[in-house]
């Protein structure tokens, strides 16, 4: 038999009385560890913490949290964005060869400009 309480702690070598909340009581096998908390539960010493707290004698799988964007998600962005303003930039780019003329118009009014502007 495994803990009633979890499984993950192993065998249950002791038989507990057990109830649910509005439920009868029952015996339950349960890990030391378990039993001896039931036990201070029952006498009013709160040996299982709220829900959503850590229990103290177990260990805690935290993961570490990452905030906000990593250098590789940054970096891919910027080289998608990069990559992306090439293809655009083709696909709006003139490919046809255009004769390019200098046209040069030479006049020489040595600064005379008439006085009729």
């Amino acid at each position: 038999m495994t803990c009633f309480f979890d499984a993950a702690h192993g065998s249950g070598s002791q038989e507990i009385m057990w109830s649910p909340q509005w439920g009868a009581p029952r015996p339950v096998f349960a890990c030391p560890a378990c039993a001896q908390r039931w036990t201070d539960h029952l006498q009013g010493r709160n040996g299982y913490p709220q829900p959503g707290y850590p229990q103290q004698g177990y260990p805690q799988d935290y993961t570490a949290q990452r905030h906000g964007y990593g250098t590789g998600s940054v970096v891919a962005a910027g080289a998608a964005g990069f990559l992306g303003g090439m293809i655009v930039n083709e696909m709006f780019d003139n490919d046809e060869v255009v004769e390019h003329v200098d046209v040069v118009d030479v006049v020489d009014d040595y600064g005379d400009y008439g006085g009729d502007w």
